[in-house]
């Protein structure tokens, strides 16, 4: 008798049915795992004769035993199957059947005393067996908090080897724990920043509402203590929260990832990644031994990425940002496959307008040169500016109001400009409910035609507009889109002129000092 356990194995961040087959029968005893098994699937064997043998169970002995993890060609890597390879073998050796066995989908790791431990990246692998119509799970019980948040799905938790091979059995009964869609939990301020606490700088929050609203790429320019990073780390007070799609996206890459920071008490909230300038290419874009893991880039998918002193940050890792800010997705090929994730995510950049990072101050004297300053912006190449949608050209503080400690005069705050980019959000969403995408930034070709019509006089002065600034094709689509995020923020069907020519403020304007 063959006996078939169903389990799953990842893949990026879908997950494939595994079928792990066992056959018993006579010849040289041994336990041979078979079906392209890593080193830790490898190694599962002796896992599985000692939490065999001190669960209380028996493990066939003078025996010849395969188990074959299907499909065969396809790389297995981790030690989620142990419990569905123990399930499996002890099914064989009892020759028992029963349409149970089927239903399940088994995952977790095995302690030598029998224990079931985490199975690891569990969100994606219940995301991937959802999307398949798998609905039903055994699954360590460490694991059901983590879960229990996946709709749609019934989860059988065990703790041990002989409780899991009892419920396949019929002879134990595991109460079934149902998954539902968290609760939102309570707003929070980010670390207690707010944009009231940033003076001045109208159109840097102009600029920041515009980019939320409408998920578009940001590059502030300024000299050093003039408030770009200020502003930046103020950004995720004014995000508005995912859906529960996006929400579960965001959370089976950080599960896969195993980075921790983006936790339960975060539920809904959006990515906010800072990435140090000294950042390696694999760490930036994804990459390490065995299967890839996901990069800053993925990390920050549905949310920003924060890019402070963008032009020493090393050249071939804001080259390798080219396509995936087209694509919205990553492609990460090695010997054994190619992987792909995610990474839809709002670029915020932010640089000195040399090196000294006094070009054009009031207050300090630039000591360098023309070839100096050429060279500092060339570490950010042409097609990498290109996709930027808003430019934003800060000063520094130079007048006494600015300074003084207590100033009423700070402008728009967090909760005012959240509000705005939540109603644009609405507006977007409500019109693109039939399309494959969900924000302006998202508009390419019919679509951009569609939704960005212009009348005549928008016609000639987004002409006129794009000939004198000289923009790419790339940069006068931005332009369009940025128009159309500025008409939703001001509750307008139609782009109008005024706000073409506010889009085309926001344009490149540091040609002539290069």
């Amino acid at each position: 008798m063959v006996s078939v356990i169903k389990s799953c194995t990842m893949n990026g961040i879908c997950g494939e049915i595994t079928k792990v087959e066992c056959d018993i029968s006579r010849g040289m005893p041994m336990l041979n795992i078979v079906g392209l098994p890593d080193t830790a699937v490898k190694e599962s064997k002796e896992r599985l004769r000692a939490a065999i043998n001190n669960s209380g169970l028996t493990f066939p002995l003078s025996k010849r035993i395969t188990i074959n993890l299907s499909p065969a060609g396809t790389k297995k890597e981790g030690t989620h199957m142990d419990l569905a390879m123990a399930l499996s073998l002890l099914v064989c050796a009892d020759d028992i059947y029963n349409e149970r066995i089927g239903k399940y989908i088994v995952l977790g790791e095995l302690s030598l005393d029998g224990r079931v431990n985490s199975a690891g990246r569990i969100t994606p692998i219940l995301m991937s067996l959802k999307r398949d119509n798998f609905k039903s799970v055994i699954i360590p019980k460490e694991d059901v908090e983590k879960a229990i948040i996946i709709e749609g799905i019934d989860i059988y938790p065990v703790e041990t080897l002989y409780e899991a091979y009892g419920f396949l059995k019929g002879t134990v009964h595991i109460d079934k724990i149902s998954g539902r869609r968290p609760e939102r939990i309570a707003e929070k301020e980010a670390n207690g920043a707010d944009f009231s606490e940033v003076k001045g700088r109208e159109e840097a929050k102009r600029a920041v509402e515009i980019c939320m609203s409408g998920f578009h790429n940001l590059l502030l320019t300024g000299p050093p203590g003039c408030g770009k990073s200020m502003i930046a780390k103020r950004i995720p007070s004014v995000l508005p929260e995912m859906s529960y799609e996006e929400m579960m996206e965001v959370m089976s890459l950080y599960s896969i990832s195993n980075d921790e920071t983006y936790s339960a008490d975060l539920r809904y909230k959006r990515p906010f990644r800072d990435p140090a300038a000294n950042i390696s290419l694999s760490a930036m874009i994804g990459g390490g031994g065995g299967m890839p893991k996901p990069g800053e880039i993925s990390l920050a998918h549905n949310g920003v990425l924060f890019l402070d002193e963008m032009p020493e940050f090393r050249k071939d890792v804001l080259e390798a940002l080219r396509q995936p800010l087209e694509d919205e997705k990553v492609s990460i090929s090695r010997a054994s496959g190619k992987t792909t994730y995610p990474c839809k995510f709002i670029m915020i950049g932010a640089r000195n307008p040399c090196p000294c990072g006094h070009l054009n101050d009031p207050l300090y004297r630039c000591s360098c040169t023309s070839m100096q300053i050429k060279k500092y912006k060339d570490r950010i190449s042409g097609p990498i500016m290109d996709r930027f949608d808003i430019f934003v050209d800060m000063t520094a503080y130079n007048n006494e109001k600015e300074y003084a400690f207590e100033d009423s005069s700070a402008g728009k705050d967090s909760k005012s400009m959240k509000k705005s980019i939540c109603l644009a959000g609405d507006i977007q969403a409500e019109r693109y409910k039939k399309e494959s995408f969900k924000y302006n930034s998202q508009l390419k070709g019919q679509a951009l035609q569609k939704y960005c019509c212009l009348d005549g006089e928008g016609k000639e002065l987004y002409a006129a507009g794009c000939s004198a600034l000289k923009v790419s094709k790339r940069g006068a689509d931005k332009v369009l889109k940025v128009a159309r995020t500025i008409a939703d923020l001001e509750g307008e069907e139609f782009i109008k002129s005024v706000h073409l020519a506010e889009a085309f403020q926001f344009r490149r304007r540091d040609e002539a000092e290069v």
